[in-house]
């Protein structure tokens, strides 16, 4: 459509060499009727000119005039963006405002409203406190602990800013805006709002509050790829939204129900075919770096299905962790582990066990992308939990959901009791959930099941290795050695008295070995 021309032009414009080659170029393919056709008019009118054409042939192809072209070249695609760059091929876009109207004559509004274009900045400008007083209101304050008021109206910055200009007279001379019958409010309007758009983290705030500003400093995970199967591992912990109970046996005979008020569920799961490799069902206070090691070794084992007593056929077919598609799944390690940063997470004996024994790299906010608190650095755990909680415990009784607005008038203490739902029954609920979500279709992966996504995506990578490769393993293992080490060591058995520990190290495959303590009974003194 537009004819080619060198770099550099044969004409000078203002005195400069005209180099193409630095323009930047809009979105030309979204332009469409009027405006598609004038824009690239507009832009072969500039290139023939900048090839040496004549007037008479530019006006003939374009019906555009020479002294036009050079117009548009000087005054708009010469002028400087407020990115730093010349407005290039961007300034040619019709009605687009290169330089900020400014208002020069005295205001005067007609009986039908007209005659204001530039009022509000006209009146900014004339009173500079007024403008740093209205814009330090629009943006939020960046201490979050300062009381403030949040996601003020429209309405409400127009009724600060008239009161503002009331006691700066301007009512009493019935000027801008007292004499229109909006007062001002869809130029305050534009204003506000261009004040946020030029301020991201403020906008964000105001929407989305100190969430969405988090997330636009973390991002939303979608730049952090994985190419292939077992290269990240998301790990974190949930807590059980529910009351469970705890028989304690008496003296006399009998049981005692006793309220357990935190179940925790630490949850290994891999990204690329959203399969829950391993899981640890933990009643602390708070998840302890021991549950964090018996979740991974639970990864790294066989998988046995539990004996269930709530239903006779409580798995659905195929269920199961990783270790029901055959013995070459058991006891896959992984190339990365990504944390939330809790310190159970990120212990130093939890970073040596993923590094000497698995060869696999713990990510936490201190070392990686990831940033405390921010659902968005491991979105995949952050939905398994979510649906979890909304198609597990949150849809009985004894829930007390994830807001206390969610009770809805019931005692779950009180069901707890009466029912007798025993933390054993919500274990073997989790393991339940568990399983079947692995066998269970997801959106996210094509429909498709997480175990059968695992399956595949193994399968695939086989298919397409080479076949001087074909013996070797395709993804690394971890010693069934190292497998008991995982739980071996408890730091309540270290400190408990009348105990000592002494350190000695375990020789493993490929040429590793993991520091571990072996605990050894010596009586009390």
């Amino acid at each position: 459509m537009t004819e080619q021309v060198d770099e550099m032009s044969y004409r000078r414009v203002n005195g400069r060499e005209v180099n193409l080659s630095q323009w930047p170029t809009p979105d030309e393919g979204a332009f469409v009727g009027k405006k598609r056709i004038q824009y690239f008019s507009r832009k072969k009118a500039i290139l023939l000119y900048l090839s040496g054409a004549s007037d008479s042939e530019i006006k003939e192809q374009t019906a555009i005039g020479a002294k036009q072209v050079y117009r548009l070249i000087r005054e708009r695609c010469l002028e400087t963006h407020p990115d730093g760059l010349v407005y290039g091929w961007r300034a040619l876009v019709p009605f687009l405002r290169v330089h900020p109207f400014k208002r020069i004559q005295k205001i005067k509004v007609d009986a039908f409203g007209y005659g204001a274009a530039g009022a509000l900045q006209l009146v900014l400008d004339l009173n500079p406190e007024l403008r740093k007083k209205f814009e330090a209101r629009i943006l939020p304050s960046k201490s979050g602990v300062k009381l403030r008021a949040i996601k003020r109206s429209i309405m409400n910055h127009c009724i600060w800013f008239n009161n503002e200009l009331r006691a700066l007279g301007y009512e009493a001379r019935n000027e801008w805006p007292f004499n229109t019958q909006t007062l001002g409010y869809s130029s305050i309007s534009r204003y506000v709002k261009n004040v946020l758009n030029a301020n991201p983290a403020a906008l964000a705030d105001s929407v989305g509050g100190p969430d969405l500003v988090r997330k636009m400093k973390s991002g939303d995970g979608t730049q952090r790829p994985v190419t292939k199967f077992m290269q990240r591992i998301e790990m974190d912990a949930h807590k059980l939204d529910g009351r469970f109970c705890v028989l304690i046996p008496l003296i006399g005979g009998g049981y005692q129900e006793k309220i357990v008020y935190r179940l925790w569920v630490i949850v290994a799961l891999e990204v690329m075919s959203r399969v829950v490799v391993g899981y640890y069902f933990s009643m602390r206070r708070e998840v302890s770096k021991d549950d964090v090691l018996r979740a991974l070794k639970r990864g790294l084992s066989r998988w046995v299905p539990r004996e269930v007593t709530f239903s006779d056929t409580p798995y659905q077919k195929g269920a199961g962790l990783l270790s029901v598609l055959g013995s070459e799944y058991v006891g896959l390690a992984w190339d990365e582990t990504s944390v939330d940063g809790a310190l159970a997470e990120t212990s130093k004996h939890v970073r040596d066990i993923l590094i000497d024994g698995l060869g696999s790299m713990l990510l936490d906010p201190s070392t990686s992308f990831s940033q405390r608190r921010t659902k968005d650095d491991r979105p995949f755990i952050e939905a398994f939990f979510r649906n979890l909680a909304g198609n597990g415990f949150q849809g009985m009784s004894n829930t007390t959901g994830a807001k206390p607005k969610d009770k809805a008038g019931r005692n779950p203490e009180a069901v707890a009791i009466n029912s007798r739902f025993q933390y054993e029954y919500a274990e073997e609920l989790i393991d339940v959930l568990i399983a079947n979500y692995n066998a269970t279709p997801h959106r996210g992966i094509g429909n498709r099941t997480p175990l059968e996504y695992a399956f595949c995506g193994v399968g695939e990578a086989l298919f397409n290795m080479p076949l001087r490769k074909r013996g070797q393993p395709l993804l690394q293992r971890v010693d069934c050695q190292l497998v008991g080490v995982f739980s071996e060591v408890s730091s309540d058995a270290v400190t408990r008295g009348g105990q000592q520990a002494a350190p000695f190290h375990l020789k493993m495959a490929y040429g590793r070995s993991v520091a571990a303590l072996r605990v050894f009974a010596c009586g009390r003194s």
